[in-house]
């Protein structure tokens, strides 16, 4: 009797020793949940941080990048308004040495432009001279130069009018 006694002591110790060891592995596994939870959103944080970090160098990088890129248009357009004025400048002293020079000498000239295929090089030279001289110069011209220089000079007119 004693023996199933000691049997059946046994059992019911195993059982609620082994009830007790599920509760504490549940309680365990539990902590160790929270454990893992806690590491998971320090991790998180520091994740956080450091995107919040990278995030502020690109937007300052970004923002270094567009103004060097305001300072190049900048310089671009100086540079261009610069190109202009000299080219300006070179053309009103080729147009003030047209001027001057014999008619036959511009005329010789003009036909040598003509002649190499820079018919709108001269053109733009007979936009830019006096109306008294550009007439001398057709009359000096060949009919069929003086015709193709008469049309070129009324399309610019015209392209002018419409403008207005």
């Amino acid at each position: 009797m004693y023996k199933v006694l000691l049997i059946l002591s046994f059992l019911f110790l195993s059982i609620t020793n082994a009830k007790l060891m599920e509760e504490g592995a549940f309680v365990k596994e539990k902590q160790e949940l929270i454990k893992l939870k806690n590491e998971l959103d320090e991790f998180y944080k520091i994740k956080e941080k450091e995107y919040k970090i990278n995030k502020n160098k690109l937007l300052a990088l970004d923002k270094d990048i567009q103004e060097k890129l305001d300072q190049i248009e900048k310089t671009k357009r100086e540079n261009q308004r610069i190109l202009d004025e000299i080219n300006l400048t070179i053309s009103s002293k080729a147009m003030t040495m047209y001027g001057k020079m014999k008619i036959k000498i511009v005329k010789n000239i003009l036909e040598e432009k003509i002649k190499a295929g820079q018919i709108n090089e001269v053109f733009d030279i007979i936009v830019r001279l006096k109306t008294k001289r550009v007439m001398e110069l057709l009359k000096k011209f060949d009919t069929k130069t003086s015709t193709k220089l008469m049309d070129m000079l009324n399309k610019h007119k015209d392209t002018k009018l419409k403008e207005k």
